[in-house]
């Protein structure tokens, strides 16, 4: 397939060449004869357009048009004459493309395909904060720390821990991989910086309580402590109370899942699938043809899937009043920053 991507920008100025540049290089992957270009290639089997803003909307073969904020009346009435002419547009969410629908774009000339990322940023363990010493008599529970080490993931946490008597379980917890930071000794300037920048203040023991937990709740901090003491009288302050070892690991795999929530939400926006869903919508509108399984609810599925209803002039009316505001709105900034006596 040769595919044609229609740059209107310097691929190397900003983030739509960006797009540009990661789809011809996943295309290329894929063996696609893909190019960036600066005008449409008639000759091409598809000519990918990046934006919408600047394609004069006569066809050449077939053209898609990448999607991006819909802002303003007139910038709809561009994309719907595109659309009318032939165009496919290739939204950048499922709102965007309902929207359109709703104002009335034709559905069948309209998909969504979400952005993608580097996949280069990762996200930082949470650090934990220790700040007491340990007794002989075992009183602050330190072993449940030593236990967890081999049922926690390193990747989730790490931890700071000030105060005499832990160094057999930072060699436990850096032998299981995890990044510690250790000070046998209290330094009070360290501890000053140290609280604020925790993620969580930790405190094992079942005594009144612990004077780091009033601290980290005074910077912020949210707490993982037992319910006893003067813990309970902080309303709350104790975030995360526990009192068993499953009790506490219940706690770390919770913080650890709300995290894995986020990255997940967008593990599969990769720029190698961001190319695919491009290639599986060009192939249908080539052939006809739909790949056997959908692997993805954006795509190509999106642009066949029949489940739209009909909007109500009520809700078409609400969308295009939406993007006249748009418009007005663009007026008024306008005027407010023209020089003084220009019009």
């Amino acid at each position: 397939m040769k595919v044609r991507i229609v740059c209107y920008e310097d691929v190397n100025g900003w983030i739509l060449g960006k797009f540009a540049l990661k789809l011809r290089e996943e295309l290329l992957l894929l063996s696609f004869d893909a190019e960036i270009v600066c005008t449409p290639d008639p000759a091409a089997d598809i000519n990918h357009h990046i934006i919408y803003i600047d394609f004069d909307g006569k066809r050449t073969t077939r053209d898609t048009v990448m999607v991006t904020h819909i802002d303003a009346d007139w910038k709809f009435r561009k994309l719907k004459q595109q659309t009318e002419q032939g165009a496919v547009g290739i939204c950048m969410s499922s709102d965007t493309m309902r929207k359109l629908v709703s104002a009335g774009i034709s559905k069948e000339r309209l998909c969504y395909v979400n952005p993608a990322h580097d996949g280069i940023i990762a996200p930082r363990p949470f650090t934990i904060g220790i700040t007491t010493r340990i007794y002989p008599d075992g009183r602050k529970r330190e072993f449940l720390l030593t236990h967890l080490a081999g049922r926690l993931d390193p990747g989730d946490f790490a931890f700071r821990i000030m105060g005499e008597g832990w160094e057999d379980v930072v060699e436990e917890l850096t032998r299981r991989g995890f990044s510690v930071q250790y000070s046998a000794l209290f330094d009070r300037d360290a501890y000053q910086r140290m609280i604020p920048a925790l993620d969580y203040y930790l405190y094992l023991g079942c005594d009144e309580g612990s004077m780091g937990f009033v601290d980290a709740l005074a910077a912020g901090v949210p707490t993982i402590a037992t319910p006893q003491g003067f813990h309970v009288d902080a309303a709350g302050g104790l975030v995360h109370p526990f009192e068993t070892e499953d009790d506490l690991y219940s706690v770390f795999t919770r913080i650890a899942a709300q995290r894995h929530l986020l990255t997940d939400s967008v593990a599969r926006w990769t720029w190698q699938d961001y190319a695919r869903k491009h290639a599986e919508i060009w192939h249908y509108l080539l052939t006809g043809e739909l790949p056997q399984e959908f692997l993805y609810t954006d795509g190509v599925a999106s642009l066949v899937d029949g489940r739209n209803p009909a909007c109500s002039v009520t809700e078409r009316l609400s969308s295009r009043l939406g993007f006249v505001a748009g418009s007005i709105r663009a007026l008024k900034a306008s005027l407010r920053t023209r020089p003084p006596g220009t019009r």
